[in-house]
C-alpha cells in the first residue's frame, strides 16, 4: 500500500510543476554557463582556456540532461 500512495503523491500537479520548473531551471543555467564561457574564454592563455571549455561544455552536458530528464519527469502522467 505504501507503494501506491508514494506513486500518487509523485503525480500531484504541485509535484509536477516542481520538476517542471526545475527542469527549466536547469536548461537556463546551461544557456547560462554557455555565454559566460564565451565571454571568458577570450581573455584566457590558451592552456587555461581548453581547460576550462572542457570543463564547462561538461557541466554544460549535465545540466541540460538533468534538465531535460526533469522535463520529462514533469511531463509524465503515469
Amino acid at each position: 500500500m505504501p507503494s501506491e500512495q508514494r506513486d500518487q503523491s509523485t503525480t500531484s500537479p504541485s509535484v509536477r510543476a516542481a520538476w517542471i520548473a526545475g527542469g527549466v531551471v536547469l536548461i537556463v543555467l546551461s544557456a547560462v554557463l554557455i555565454r559566460v564561457t564565451q565571454l571568458q574564454a577570450p581573455d584566457m592563455s590558451e592552456d587555461i582556456r581548453l581547460m576550462a571549455t572542457l570543463v564547462m561544455r561538461g557541466v554544460t552536458l549535465v545540466t541540460i540532461g538533468g534538465g531535460a530528464w526533469c522535463l520529462a519527469r514533469g511531463w509524465k502522467r503515469t
